[in-house]
Order: structure tokens, then sequence, then C-alpha cells
């Protein structure tokens, strides 16, 4: 008989520790709506991504060409040649980065988890997220600046 009063004192104790931590499904919603921002900021840029690829590509091409016609150019223009291919590899990092992300999230089974750790999640994937952006935002000046000289 003393086994069912423990089990109702600890169930409700585990219940006041879940709520005490304070973490509500408005603040898991939110920081789920703040990761997502994030990801609709970027995501636009990866057809972006995708032009400057191809004119790096393009460049990459034309420099092979300029070493037949001017053959005293060549450690110049090996030179261009590999800060193109770079710059083209940190574009499909970025991509890939995002594509992988993407394909990581996992907002179906966030849904079942106690608030707490839905929280603790998403931190996650905000700072991963954040990442992203940081390198398509990069990536793509990097690019730009490069193709305007």
């Amino acid at each position: 008989m003393r086994i069912l009063p423990i089990a109702a004192v600890l169930l409700t104790g585990s219940s006041l520790l879940a709520c005490s931590s304070g973490v509500t499904k408005e603040d898991v919603d939110k920081a789920e709506k703040d990761v997502f921002a994030v990801h609709d900021e970027v995501m636009p840029k990866i057809g972006d991504m995708l032009k400057l690829n191809k004119q790096l590509r393009h460049r990459a091409d034309s420099l092979d060409s300029l070493k037949t016609v001017d053959a005293s150019a060549t450690v110049r223009i090996d030179e261009e040649k590999t800060q193109t291919l770079l710059l083209t590899r940190h574009l499909k990092e970025a991509d890939s980065l995002m594509m992988g992300w993407m394909g990581g999230y996992k907002g179906d089974t966030l849904q079942q988890l106690k608030p707490e750790q839905a929280l603790n999640y998403l931190t996650q994937q905000q700072t991963k997220i954040n990442d992203v952006r940081q390198k398509i935002n990069t990536s793509i000046e990097q690019a730009r600046t490069y193709l305007k000289k």
C-alpha cells in the first residue's frame, strides 16, 4: 500500500521539476520559428550560388583558353584558376551544408520531446543554421567580389 503514495509523490515531483524549468510550448514554438527564419532567409540564396558557380566554371574554362594564347602568363593564369576553383568549392560546401542541415532536421520528432529537450534541440539547430547562413553569405560575397574584378 505504501508504494502507491510514493509513486504518486515521485510522479508529482517529476512533474513539478518539468514545470519548474519554465520552458513552455510557446518558447519551443518561438525557437522553431527563429530557426526557420534563418532557413527562409538563406534558402533563396541557393539559386544565386548555382548562378555564381556556373559563372566561375565559365571563368575557369576561359582561363584555360588564355593559356593557349599567352604562354608567358601561365603562372598568373594558373593562380587565378586555382582561386576560381577554390571559390567554386566554397559555394558547393555551403550548398552541401544547407542540404545536410535540411536532411538532418527532425521537426516531426520535435513534437514528441519534452519542452526542455525540444528547446535544447532547437538551440543546437539554431547554431547549425547560423553556421550555414554564415558560410552561404561568405561564399557568395567572395565569389561576387572575384567575378567583379
